[in-house]
Parts: C-alpha cells; sequence; structure tokens
C-alpha cells in the first residue's frame, strides 16, 4: 500500500490491497503452523502403548515383508506373488536393511516412523502449490490435509496413500509455477519449462509405481501440459522413466509374473460383493471422523457435505469472475483431478478408509484455491489496478484499514478454532485402533524359537515378533496372502469356482510341506478369508500339523481349520 500522502485529514491508499500480503500471517508462517499440527496428530498414534512395533494391520506387514524379502535376496514376481508395482518396497529398502541387521520389528518401526514424514511432507507441499495466492490458501490447504480424517488413517502404519500423494504433489509443485505450467526456471525462458516439466513427469511416473492409481492425475496433468503447448514432450518421457526405472528390473527378472499379478490380476479383481457408495462418500469428505466409532453415517449426511463443498467452489469461482479473476490452469487441474480422482475411487468393488486418502492433496487444493477467490477474490473490473483514490478521514471514525485487519485476525482465529476442534476429534477417533494383543506375543515368543521356519496367513504378527525370517533356507517366501490369491486366480478370488482355486492350493499344499510352523491369524479369526482349503489341503494339515497354543474364537467348520498357532507333527 503506497504511503499516505496529500493534505491533512487526507490519505491516498490504493483502491484494493493485495491480498496475497494483507493477511496478518505469511503464508510460510501458516504452513509451518498446519506442518505441526499435522507432525503432532500422526506422531500421537504412533506413541500409544505398543503402536509403534505391534500388529496392527494386514497391509503394513506385506509392504514391509516385500522389502525384507527382496535384501535378502528373493525376487518378487517370480519367487513370491506381489500384486503392487515395486516402488513401495524400494522405498522400504533402507528400513528392511535395518531389519535385516537388527529385527524385523526395527524395520516395521522404521516404516512407520518414514510414512509419519511423508504425509507431514504432504501438509507442506499441499501449502507450498497453493502460497502464492496468499496466507488464507496456503492455510486451508495444509490445514485441512493435516486433519482430513482418511491421511490420518493412512498415516497410522506402512499404507501406500501417504507415499502416492507425495510424489503426486511433488509433481504439481515442479510443473506449476504459480498458476502456470512453467516448472522450475518459472518464465525464465524454455529450458526452466522443460526442467520443471521432465522432473514433474518423473514423480507422477514414480508415484504410478508405487500404484498405478496414480496414472489417472498423471494423465491430467499431461493433458494441461498439452492444451498450454509446454513441457508436453518433457512431461511424457519423465512419466515413462519414472515407472520404468524401478519396473523394468522386475518385468526382465519375471516378465509373466509381474505383468499378471500388476497389471491382469488387480485389475480384473473380484470379491464377493461390492462396497456401496454411503462408506465411500463418508470417507473422501470427511464426515466419518464426525460420528461415533463403529457408526456409519446415513447418505444425507455426505451428500449434504458434497453439496457444501460443491457450494464452496462455485461461490469462489462465481466470485472471482465477478471481480474480474479468470480460472487458471491451476484452478482447473485441481478442479479436474478432484473429480477424475474421486470418480475413480468409485470403481473398486474393495473399499477401505485409507483408500479415501488419495483424494486428500487434489480436494485440498480445489478447496483451498475455492476460499481464496471467495474471501480474496482479487481487483474489481471496475478498479484500475494502479489508480490511486484520495479518501478523507472522518473524526471519530475507525480507519477502513483498521477494520480490514481485525475482520482478519478474527477470521484466522476461526480457522485455527476450526482446525483444532477437528484435531481433537481426529485424534479421539484415531485413538481406537485395534492392537493384537501383546500377550499373545508374548505367548507366540516363547512357543517359536528364534530362525524357525513359520508360514502364517498374516505376516504383520511374525514380522512384529522377529519370527519373519528363518535361518535355514528353504522356507516359503509367502508374503501376501491375499496377493497369493489374486495372483494364482487371475484376480477372480473366491468367485472363480473350484478350477481357478486349483493354483492357489497347490501353492500352499508345497509351502505347508516346508514349514515347521503355522500360525494361522485370518480375517476377524475366520482363517478360510485369504486362502483356498480343499478336502484334500485340510486333509493334509490336519495329519502334519497339531495346534499348541492362540487359539482364535474360529474353531473350524468343515474343510476350514480353526486359528491359532500349529507345529509340524514328528
Amino acid at each position: 500500500m503506497p504511503p499516505a500522502t496529500g493534505t491533512a485529514g487526507t490519505r491516498t491508499v490504493s483502491a484494493r490491497p493485495d491480498a496475497a500480503t494483507a493477511w496478518p500471517l505469511r503464508p510460510g508462517v501458516v504452513i509451518t503452523v498446519a506442518a505441526l499440527l499435522g507432525l503432532g496428530l500422526r506422531v500421537f498414534q504412533l506413541t500409544r502403548p505398543g503402536y509403534l512395533t505391534g500388529f496392527t494391520q494386514y497391509d503394513d506387514g506385506v509392504y514391509i515383508g516385500n522389502a525384507l524379502r527382496l535384501v535378502n535376496g528373493v525376487i518378487p514376481y517370480r519367487d513370491f506373488a506381489m500384486v503392487q508395482p515395486p516402488g513401495s518396497m524400494l522405498l522400504m529398502v533402507p528400513a528392511a536393511l535395518v531389519g535385516k541387521a537388527f529385527g524385523s520389528v526395527s524395520a516395521l518401526a522404521i516404516a512407520r516412523i518414514l510414512t509419519v514424514g511423508a504425509d507431514t511432507a504432504n501438509v507442506v507441499l499441499a501449502g507450498l502449490l497453493v502460497r502464492h495466492r496468499g496466507p488464507l490458501a496456503a492455510g486451508v490447504a495444509s490445514g485441512v490435509y493435516a486433519v482430513y480424517p482418511a491421511a490420518l488413517n493412512a498415516s497410522q502404519s506402512l499404507f501406500l496413500e501417504p507415499w502416492l500423494n507425495l510424489f503426486c504433489l511433488l509433481g504439481a509443485v515442479f510443473l506449476f509455477d504459480g498458476d502456470q505450467i512453467t516448472g522450475l526456471g518459472g518464465s525464465g525462458g524454455p529450458d526452466g519449462r522443460t526442467r520443471g516439466a521432465l522432473w514433474a513427469g518423473i514423480c507422477f511416473g514414480f508415484a504410478a509405481a508405487i500404484k498405478i492409481w496414480a496414472a489417472v492425475p498423471a494423465l491430467v496433468a499431461w493433458a494441461f501440459c498439452l492444451a498450454a503447448r509446454r513441457g508436453r514432450l518433457s512431461f511424457a518421457g519423465g512419466f515413462v522413466a519414472g515407472i520404468a526405472v524401478p519396473c523394468l528390473p522386475f518385468e526382465i527378472l519375471s516378465a509373466s509374473g509381474f505383468g499378471r499379478t500388476v497389471f491382469v490380476s488387480e485389475l480384473v479383481q473380484a470379491t464377493h460383493g461390492r462396497v456401496g457408495a454411503n462408506p465411500r462418500v463418508a470417507d473422501i469428505t470427511g464426515i466419518i471422523g464426525l460420528t461415533s466409532v463403529g457408526v456409519d453415517p446415513k447418505i444425507w449426511a455426505g451428500l449434504t457435505a458434497v453439496g457444501v463443498l460443491l457450494l464452496l467452489v462455485v461461490t469462489g469461482w462465481l466470485r472471482a469472475r465477478r471481480a474480474g479473476s479468470k480460472a487458471t490452469a491451476l484452478d482447473w487441474f485441481a478442479l479436474v483431478s478432484t473429480f477424475v480422482v474421486i470418480g475413480m475411487l468409485f470403481t473398486p468393488s474393495e473399499w477401505y478408509e485409507h483408500y479415501a486418502a488419495f483424494a486428500a492433496p487434489f480436494l485440498v487444493v480445489l478447496v483451498a484455491l475455492s476460499a481464496a477467490r471467495l474471501f480474496t477474490p482479487g481487483k474489481s473490473r471496475r478498479e484500475k489496478p494502479d489508480r490511486e483514490k484520495p479518501v478523507r478521514e472522518k473524526p471519530g471514525r475507525e480507519k477502513p484499514g483498521r477494520t480490514r485487519r481485525r475482520i482478519r485476525l478474527i477470521s484466522v482465529a476461526g480457522v485455527f478454532t476450526v482446525l483444532a476442534i477437528a484435531a481433537m476429534g481426529a485424534a479421539d477417533g484415531y485413538a481406537v485402533t485395534t492392537l493384537y494383543p501383546a500377550t499373545n506375543l508374548s505367548a507366540a515368543s516363547a512357543l517359536i524359537p528364534p530362525g524357525a521356519c513359520v508360514l502364517t496367513d498374516t505376516v504383520s504378527v511374525t514380522i512384529a515378533l522377529d519370527r519373519f525370517s528363518a535361518s535355514s533356507p528353504g522356507c516359503p517366501a509367502v508374503v501376501d496372502t491375499v496377493g497369493t490369491l489374486i495372483a494364482t486366480t487371475h484376480g477372480k478370488d473366491f468367485v472363480g469356482g473350484p478350477g481357478v482355486l486349483q493354483a492357489d492350493t497347490q501353492v500352499w499344499q508345497q509351502a505347508f510341506q516346508q514349514a515347521q510352523y503355522v500360525w494361522l491369524v485370518g480375517n476377524n479369526g475366520y482363517t478360510g478369508a485369504r486362502i483356498a482349503w480343499t478336502p484334500s489341503l485340510y486333509a493334509y494339515f490336519v495329519s502334519h500339523f497339531r495346534l499348541i497354543g492362540l487359539p482364535s474364537s474360529f474353531s473350524g467348520l468343515g474343510n476350514v481349520p480353526g486359528g491359532g498357532l500349529y507345529v509340524r507333527r514328528n
């Protein structure tokens, strides 16, 4: 704002203050506060007793188990089934190397800490992507991601979504310089734009090497490169490099296994039934964090949340348009990516809450840009940018600038209050994550000697117990029980019929022949949820193994044995 000039009682001010600098806090300060809030919530989850090294999930054991097998010279897709691209496994190699030296439980702990760091970085990157729009946009993007329920759920252990979001956000930060597609070097010339698009493509490509879902926003980003006629070849080349470099070695080592499990089995995966829209809408909009634990929100609550979000977006865009501000490439990228990614999340037949975390980067950026357009829409068409107007101050009347500052301070306080309430609610909601009883792990530790060959349908328990790797060669390399079922049935799971399930049965028949101990944990105690049991496989199992401890509530039914720890009969 220009300094005051003119006669006494009169000062000259610009027609409208710069929206990016008029707020009382700078974008960097707001992003830092949001990052500390996000880090605190995520660290809190791991500081609860047993949650850093205990068994809480099925998936995290699979992802760190893949890396542990790799550092021990066992090749994925060839020697054991793996249904995801190798990106997450490669990211966890440092943790696996520590686990190889100090035990698998240390690898699990480091993987969880690294995931917290990755998701906290997402809070920062979301703010950096929109910081040029001012503190309000930066605060909304970073703050909402910090307390987004699905993101908190995905960061409580080693899930793919925090890492997927990390590389997608990195790609977007590289691709956009402010509101336009320029990349590194900004408006300094085509070399900078090329480098930015190249690194953006590499980041999106590696994100697809973590989970193929990232190909969807990558395609949207490339379409904007085509529309802008900037960096389209560089982005495409970077994307190919980003996905080919981590994937090509495993494609060479196991040509049929890699393509079949990653690009065929996962895409055609079938289940017993399809999860409906209600939980998906609840998780994506975040209203699941506002309900009691175990209570599924009604569909009207989800639709109401969707309506509020749409109202914010439409109102913000209309207000900005009336003020003479046109939608930029970043605005359109956030809008299109949000709708495309959310639409994609309704296609899988299965659904888990952490899936919704993939919508977070695009959704929070869209909301942040819309909020900035609504409250700081830009200069009006009726005002000339550089025109100065004399404003006569009246005695006894508060200065307009002071009123604006007070309103902004109140707005900032309100934003932080809302975030604090959301943070407390989120922390309380995710304090109930199920932890496998430590007494069971202690009992298993006493029953299973170190270095024994243990075969299990849930490797998280053996990793948390430091019984994942056997000291003698020849132990079965099975890591992902569900992935093995998907790979051997080409994604048809249990709906494929006895003929299709025969291959999975053969895998487990061979594995049982080599195992010394078998630990059946199952899905909620039901051990038939992950292995294709047949009469012959069941007959072999009960004749060669006996139960020695840790029986579950499911005692067995028909050709399915009960849960518990079994040892080979002498």
